[in-house]
């Protein structure tokens, strides 16, 4: 007895779920003779290349003439596809009527309407049932084919030896849709999958509609409603179809299968799998199970006597190749089920698996409803004939890949799995010569074949090999390494002021860890920005260090002034840019804001100090404590919508009181504070007039610039203060702490200047995105630090003035080097963690300034910032399954490629146009946005907000998912997504939203390549293997819109590009999204 499921008639003269598939055609180059024995060819006129040119061929599509059957080979789609091939094709007038397909549809996709004689005697003829006699015109339909034709139709050879024996007298080549191979390749092909999918859910439709209650259950104040119970044999495609359907429905749902594989099938989808006691492996090949033993079957129909006693419907899909299906309920069973009971064969036609079963007819037996038909993908004839012309366009460009001549070759040497196993195997006459069956291929896997593990798998493996010992050893050894490194530096210590600032910063990095991992992703691109405006704290250091009247007296002033007006440029702009991505996010259902009422705790904590100021209070400590609290409320308000602007509020009173209270503590001379007022007046300026004029989508290329002036101006004032402060180093016990906190300063802003504007350079496009991979650039990079650190021993030894600012200055040079070779080396794609890595520097820069001038208040800040950049350059990396050393140093590969050879990706795409993703989105009522850098790149936002809002008002649940390091930089897409106006609360993170793919009916990928990449989870040898992805690919449909099918910044084929479920829409973002938008609002207003 056989195992299970393929809906699909074995024993009849004309297929049940009929497709066609494209023939191969081959060229002869002989005199006088027919290629393809469709054209002549002269000897004189050898084509440069085998094949015949597409525009010399006509593709006949002709009324199917069959019984009920309401499908038709090709839909108006798929001859608009012919047609942009170079096909001429003829449509028999009336063939898509039964499908709600008409003439005009087909005249408007290119096609030609003709009689039925015209149609038939085309170059290649596509048709879902085989040819049989036309009783209107008296004559066979294969007598009116061409000589040397080519038909591509269900066959089934070896059940029809009359036909074939018609068909070579016409020496025709024919390709039988039931022969195509069950290969991986060929799944784009398989049309009696794509037949048997639709016969499974139309089954479960006919039996709720034939079945008296309801699929889900129900409690109501007239009483229990239990769900109905639903059994299904075979795990195929028509199984799963169906167990799919019924469970969405909200029944039970069983599943029966002999293999393993199906079992596990039925388990994903949320049917519980039944098995027998008695253990036996049913995979067969083909995409069949085997036969089974005596002993199993007889267990097998213990399982389904008893379970007949239970349920309520019953699906069947078992059949045997060629042969009768095998009987699996026999009468007593059936008439055992409670009265009211449905049974739907879909092995029917093939004798069927239930015993009581009448073929092609519905009638009750003992009170149970049978459902025998076998038209079942007949009667879905619109959607039937659409998947099936699919599977036609699929298999021709596959096997003709060629843009200007159809050719293809059948061979008898092929190995297993591969095209010319397709098309040797779908081939069953070739010039009226029965080639039927095929040669087995080469290299046959025997039995089943070896499950690939999953990414995930092996990451459970690998964590299963860590011992709780080895685990708990390693947590004691980062405690021991980090408790030591604290009583190293009580040590090392020259005074108590040193470690009370380290305490300072010890507590001041807690609070920022924990402050910032409260910050929610959609506001990481605020959150950048403020800390950008508070980084502006720099110009404290500039402050303490200016001197002179109007102007500097000497150098070292001259650095402090550059470097207090190149830090006010971040604070205004900064604060500014936030602000305005903050008011972005404003919906216009929120209650209005009186954010001005902010100004009163500022002018109170500002007013307030000078008022002490001039009463004689030294309050300048609890002023930077207050500051500080300030800035530390700054990030902790971006933790929500809701209090964001407070928290861009706070910094802004935060940097005031900072600022107020170090002007207090110099109580400068009038003539320097007109100084140190024009040079923050100026550098505020030109910050307001930049983030003014900046567009949003430049806003990476704006973080990045800002960056580099924080790094600068640490190096200048590290600088500075060696200079001011050398005099004194003889007689200060703390001369060696300045001296290196000088140096680190100096070399961490050295690095985080040039780095950012290579960073800007590459987002703004001065610089080529691409990663500058030079020769021993890790050398040339270790060689610069090991010089970087080399350069200490003589600035520490030497006391000279000129040794040590010579050095400072080397220092500078080579971290500015070092800044180039690290950033130059990153790819445009990891700009999200570069511009994170130098936020952070930004902020260590302002801790070494705070140490270097003993200021509580840049210790504090700079300890937030810090600890900003470094968990979100950490958030960035996990969302990327990759160290941060692999990152900075321009690596490839996540922590879990295996190394070995990725997997081979085989199939054909399906290419959609605009209209038909029109009629998919109009179609869907659960659509999610998967946005990726190509809409950023092309703008695009605008276009996609305004058919959101269409889609919504027609009563569509759509909604965004966001990809961490979606974009140039964290929350980016955020960002741009709210200036166009669509809702924050539709927007959501990737861990948000993964779990409701399965749900969805459409998912609408625009601009997006890696963060949807499936084999980061299906191939553990891919170099992004286990990083964490947008499951887009297990929505119902998918429509990936990109430029070309061309690969992502990672270099990774994209396997969702060729899965059944997903249709690629090809060109550019955004006169995609403008096209889009225009017709989805004349399809609604017409």
């Amino acid at each position: 007895m056989a195992s299970l499921l393929r809906v699909a008639v074995s024993g009849c003269s004309a297929p049940v779920f009929g497709s066609v598939f494209p023939p191969k055609v081959h060229s002869t180059k002989m005199p006088c003779l027919r290629m393809f024995r469709t054209h002549q060819v002269l000897g004189s006129q050898a084509a440069p290349k085998p094949g015949i040119p597409y525009k010399q061929l006509t593709v006949g599509v002709p009324k199917e003439i069959f019984e009920n059957e309401k499908r038709v080979a090709l839909s108006p789609a798929g001859v608009q596809a012919l047609v942009k091939q170079g096909f001429n094709v003829v449509v028999e007038s009336g063939a898509g009527e039964a499908s709600k397909f008409s003439d005009d549809h087909y005249r408007e996709a290119g096609a030609k309407i003709q009689a039925t004689k015209e149609v038939l005697a085309s170059d290649l003829i596509v048709k879902v049932r085989a040819p049989i006699y036309n009783s209107s015109l008296g004559v066979h339909e294969a007598d009116l084919f061409k000589t040397a034709a080519t038909l591509i139709s269900f066959i089934y050879p070896a059940q029809n030896p009359d036909l074939l024996k018609k068909l070579a007298e016409k020496k025709a080549t024919v390709l039988a849709m039931d022969q195509v191979p069950r290969v991986t390749i060929a799944q784009g092909y398989d049309a009696l999958s794509s037949m048997a999918n639709i016969a499974g859910y139309k089954a479960v439709v006919l039996a709720a509609n034939h079945f008296g209650r309801f699929f889900t259950g129900q409690i109501t104040a007239a009483g229990k409603v239990p769900p109905a119970k639903v059994l299904i044999i075979g795990g195929g495609v028509a199984g799963l179809a169906s167990a799919g359907a019924a469970k969405s429905m909200g029944a039970v749902v069983r599943g029966f299968d002999t293999r393993a594989a199906a079992l596990e099938q039925f388990k994903s989808l949320g049917a519980e799998p039944l098995e027998v006691d008695l253990k036996e492996s049913g995979e067969g090949q083909g995409g069949y199970a085997k036969e089974m033993s005596k002993e199993f079957i007889e267990a097998e129909m213990k399982l389904f006597a008893k379970q007949c006693q239970d349920v309520d419907i019953i699906i069947t899909t078992a059949l045997i190749p060629g042969k009768k299906a095998p009987v699996l309920f026999k009468k007593d069973m059936i008439e055992s089920m409670k009265e009211g009971s449905v049974v739907v064969d879909l092995a029917a036609e093939a004798g069927g698996n239930v015993e009581t079963t009448k073929p092609g007819e519905m009638y009750v037996h003992k009170g149970v409803t049978h459902i025998g038909y076998t038209d079942l993908p007949s009667r879905m004839s619109t959607q039937a004939s659409t998947l099936y012309s699919n599977n036609i366009i699929k298999l021709l460009k596959a096997i003709s890949p060629d843009k200007e001549n159809f050719y293809f070759d059948p061979k008898d040497n092929f190995d297993y799995g591969t095209l010319d196993h397709v098309i040797r195997g779908t081939v069953v006459m070739k010039d009226g010569k029965v080639i039927f069956p095929a040669p087995p291929p080469n290299n046959i896997p025997e039995g089943a074949p070896v499950k690939q593990k999953t990414v995930a798998e092996l990451e459970a493996e690998k964590a299963a090999t860590i011992t709780p010992f080895r685990k708990t050893m390693t947590t004691a050894s980062v405690y021991t390494a980090g408790l030591a490194g604290m009583l190293g530096l009580g040590i090392v210590a020259p005074n108590a002021a040193f470690t009370q600032m380290v305490t300072t910063f010890g507590l001041s990095g807690i609070v920022g860890y924990h402050t910032v991992w409260g910050v929610t992703p959609a506001l990481h691109s605020p959150l950048m920005s403020v800390t950008n405006a508070i980084s502006g704290l720099t110009a404290v250091g500039g402050l303490v260090l200016m001197g002179g009247h109007y102007l500097p007296g000497n150098i070292a002033q001259s650095l402090a002034v550059l470097s207090a007006f190149i830090s006010s440029v971040n604070i205004a702009g900064g604060f500014l840019v936030t602000q305005r991505m903050l008011d972005m996010f404003k919906r216009p259902t929120d209650p209005p804001e009186y954010n001005y009422l902010y100004l009163l705790p500022g002018g109170v904590f500002v007013g307030g100090y000078a008022a002490a100021l001039s009463g004689g209070y030294n309050i300048e400590q609890v002023m930077y404590l207050g500051s500080g609290l300030c800035c530390v409320g700054a990030l902790a308000g971006l933790s929500a919508q809701g209090t964001a602007r407070l928290g861009n509020a706070l910094g802004m009173i935060g940097v005031a009181g900072g600022l107020a209270a170090t002007l207090g503590s110099l109580n400068p001379s009038p003539e320097l504070l007109a100084q140190m007022s024009g040079a923050m007046a100026l550098g505020g300026t030109i910050g307001l007039t930049i983030a003014k004029r900046i567009q949003i989508t430049d806003l990476p290329q704006l973080v990045a610039a800002f960056h580099s002036l924080v790094g600068l101006a640490a190096v200048l004032t590290c600088i500075a203060e060696y200079m001011i402060e050398y005099p004194h180093f003889a007689t200060d016990p703390a001369a060696n702490l300045t001296k290196i906190v000088a140096y680190l300063g100096t070399y961490i802003g050295g690095v985080t200047f040039s780095g950012s504007l290579v960073a800007y350079g590459k987002l703004q496009g001065i610089l080529n995105s691409a990663p500058l991979l030079l020769p021993g650039r890790h050398a040339l990079n270790a060689g610069l630090l090991a010089a970087s650190i080399g350069g200490m021993v003589p600035y520490m030894i030497d006391p000279s003035y000129t040794t040590g600012i010579s050095c400072l200055g080397s220092v500078s040079a080579l971290s500015a080097i070092m800044g180039v070779t690290l950033t130059a080396a990153i790819g445009g794609a990891d700009m999200p963690v570069v511009i994170t890595v130098l936020n952070s520097y930004s902020g260590w820069a302002l801790c070494a300034e705070g140490f270097l001038l003993n200021n509580n208040l840049l210790t504090i800040v700079g300890a937030l910032i810090g600890s900003s950049g470094a968990i979100l350059s950490y958030i960035m990396c996990v969302a990327m399954n990759r160290s941060l050393a692999n990152v900075i140093l321009g690596g490839y590969g996540t922590a879990s490629t295996a190394g070995g050879k990725p997997m081979e990706i085989t199939g054909t795409h399906t290419e959609i146009n605009v209209d038909n993703a029109v009629e998919m989105i109009k179609e869907a009522n659960s659509i999610i946005i998967t946005p990726g850098y190509g809409l950023c790149a092309a703008k695009a936002q605008y276009p996609i907000a305004d058919l959101v809002k269409m889609l919504r008002e027609q009563g569509k649940n759509v909604r965004f998912g966001i990809h961490p390091v979606a974009g140039r930089m964290p929350g980016q897409l955020n960002v741009l997504l709210a200036e166009a106006g669509v809702p924050y609360d539709i927007v959501l993170e990737m861990d948000e939203i993964n779990e409701d793919f399965p749900e969805t009916d459409l998912v609408l990928v625009i601009g997006a390549n890696d963060t949807v990449n499936s084999a980061a989870q299906e191939d553990p040898n891919s170099i992004i293997a286990g990083m964490p992805v947008l499951e887009v690919w297990k929505s119902k449909q998918v429509i990936v819109m990109k430029r070309s099918l061309g690969v992502g910044y990672a270099a990774v084929d994209n396997p969702i590009f060729y899965k059944p479920n997903t249709s690629m829409l090809l060109g550019d973002a955004k006169k995609t999204c403008d096209a889009l938008q225009a017709k989805v609002r004349e399809s609604y207003q017409s």
